[in-house]
């Protein structure tokens, strides 16, 4: 390329002087931080000076044992009182690294020149001060040591450190400081009895890191270092020392997804697999989300709406939801027979908070890590869409009256007359017409459900009985008894059949009917968790919401849902056997 054509990429500015690398601004983790700095980036100058000495005093005052909920945050940072009803809880040494990154995000934002930060220290200095690495460094702005991304005095930016934080963050970690200062590599010596100690230790069954934690106790030195040797040894060794598999393979992952859906315990998967708990665990995190994003599309068809928590709060969102369909075809027909019109007022709220939820999961899912997923991530999302259909299952079955003065104006007789087979088949068409009216509907137009519910249904009901070759009542020969259909014709429960993704992610068909053999505690644990009527939060619950409700860990909460899911599984397969 010739010179004279040359522009520098984004980047290379900071690249330009050797020594004077800046790198690029830390990331955001926590949602609370990540969200206040996309608002901030846009208030003036003056308003962004003022919310980063705000932050950095924040930061002076944050103790790493403690948690802080996120509406304090936001207020000591901005002085404005956010009202969050459950606002989420930050460690506080997570806040620690947090704060430091949105200092550096505001002080970009705000273009602070060098001159406004007196005494600053460069990064170099720094190192030379504490007898650290630049790698090491990094690793402590994680851990709340404050900087400031500044203009130097070329016009480029630079990161440097003020004085007043580095004596703060001397003051917090000085055994950390001191740990650095005095570390040294270690000799050929120390690294030959790392790996004798190792093997003693392997004989006793220990795994790579239960061994390399036992070393470095007994050696003195760190846990990471003395874990990397050994990995480094085995890799590069034709007598290694521990037997470590590697990553999953695409069979493994679907293996282990499939079984943590039948409710079988993280363990039992692991051993199976011969693969360490954690990994399974990972890997049953990330392939939930790879569901999730297949089912993207179907999520959003018909959206066209940004997430709209207003939508969620209606008390139509939870109140009343979570009922069960009948079972039992003639019951189906009784209940498209008895069920009233909802109230227009009710029925905009519902469409919203539907809306609003699919929303909601689009918006997250589309935010999801390529890998490396968290589990709490995924488990919200999985619970917004179950709560999203349980809204979606009542705005269907007060469109049964709908569906079935369709079917039979068609007809020119009741439903009945056509048989129980050829019923089922009709209703399945209907309602799948009524879903994808409903998934199409916005809310915001002002217009009832009921029109482009009939309009579908009757589309349907055409072209079913074309090819069920159905004729109308003009065409059929008179004199025909009526039929009546029997207890025994059974259909699907349609509340976990109107949405594309409850495949995926509800539970077990059979678990509705096997809660009324459960325990009392394992029965109302399942119907909070997957919002089955009558529960008190009316809403699926997402693990730490469990967790939080029952006084409890989400970790001990999980082990409780396989084990009552299990148990109700097994409940209605003894009754099955019993009764064929």
């Amino acid at each position: 390329m010739p010179m004279n054509n040359w522009r520098p990429r984004r980047g290379d500015a900071d690249r330009v002087g050797g020594n004077d690398d800046v790198p690029p601004l830390p990331r955001l983790t926590v949602e609370a931080i990540e969200d206040l700095a996309q608002q901030l980036r846009f208030a003036p100058r003056h308003a962004l000076k003022r919310d980063l000495a705000r932050t950095e005093q924040l930061a002076s005052e944050i103790d790493p044992e403690q948690t802080y909920p996120e509406d304090f945050i936001i207020f000591r940072i901005t002085g404005y009182r956010k009202q969050i009803d459950t606002p989420a809880l930050i460690t506080g040494q997570a806040l620690l690294g947090e704060l430091a990154a949105l200092v550096e995000h505001l002080s970009a934002a705000a273009k602070i020149a060098i001159d406004e930060v007196p005494g600053a220290l460069a990064p170099e200095e720094v190192c030379r001060r504490w007898q650290v690495s630049r790698k090491t460094l990094e690793r402590y702005r994680k851990r709340g040591l404050i900087s400031r991304r500044v203009v130097g005095e070329s016009g480029r930016p630079r990161v440097v450190f003020p004085p007043e934080a580095v004596e703060a963050f001397e003051k917090r970690q000085p055994e950390i400081l001191k740990s650095a200062s005095s570390f040294t590599r270690l000799d050929d010596t120390t690294r030959e009895r790392v790996i004798e100690l190792a093997r003693r230790e392997a004989l006793s069954g220990k795994s790579l890191n239960q061994a390399a934690l036992c070393v470095s106790e007994q050696i003195g030195r760190g846990h990471e270092t003395v874990r990397q040797i050994l990995r480094k040894h085995d890799a590069n060794s034709d007598d290694p020392i521990f037997e470590e598999s590697g990553p999953l393979d695409d069979r493994q992952r679907r293996f282990a997804y499939r079984a943590w859906r039948r409710a079988i315990e993280p363990g039992e998967i692991a051993d199976r697999l011969g693969k360490p708990r954690p990994a399974v665990q990972r890997v049953i995190s990330d392939e939930r989300a790879s569901v999730l994003r297949s089912l993207l599309p179907a999520i959003r068809d018909g959206l066209d709406t940004a997430p709209d928590e207003i939508g969620i709060e209606t008390k139509f969102a939870t109140e009343g939801i979570g009922y069960g369909g009948p079972t039992g075809l003639a019951d189906l027909l009784a209940l498209a027979r008895a069920v009233t019109v909802m109230p227009p007022a009710e029925e905009r709220a519902r469409a919203g908070a539907y809306v609003a939820l699919r929303a909601r999961a689009a918006t997250k899912i589309e935010a999801l890590p390529a890998h490396g997923v968290s589990a709490p991530d995924v488990d919200r999302i999985e619970t917004d869409l179950r709560w999203a259909a349980r809204i979606k299952a009542e705005l269907v079955r007060h469109q049964l009256p709908t569906l079935l003065r369709t079917i039979e104006a068609r007809l020119g007789h009741e439903a009945e007359a056509v048989g129980a087979s050829k019923l089922r088949a009709i209703m399945g068409a209907l309602m799948r017409s009524a879903c994808v009216s409903i998934d199409r509907h916005h809310p915001s137009t002002g217009g009832r459900l009921a029109a482009p519910v009939s309009l579908a249904a009757d589309r349907a009901m055409r072209e079913i009985m074309q090819r069920l070759l159905i004729k109308p009542k003009s065409s059929t020969l008179p004199g025909r008894a009526r039929r009546v259909i029997g207890s025994t014709e059974r259909v699907a429960d349609f509340t976990m059949r109107i949405c594309p993704w409850q495949r995926e992610i509800e539970p077990d068909a059979r678990l509705r009917a096997g809660i009324e053999h459960l325990s009392d505690e394992h029965a109302e644990l399942l119907r909070l968790r997957f919002g089955f009527a009558p529960t008190p939060a009316g809403a699926p619950l997402t693990l730490a919401e469990l967790a939080d409700r029952l006084d409890s860990r989400p970790l001990h909460v999980a082990r409780s849902e396989r084990a009552a899911i299990r148990n109700a599984i097994a409940a209605v397969r003894r009754g099955d056997t019993m009764n064929p």
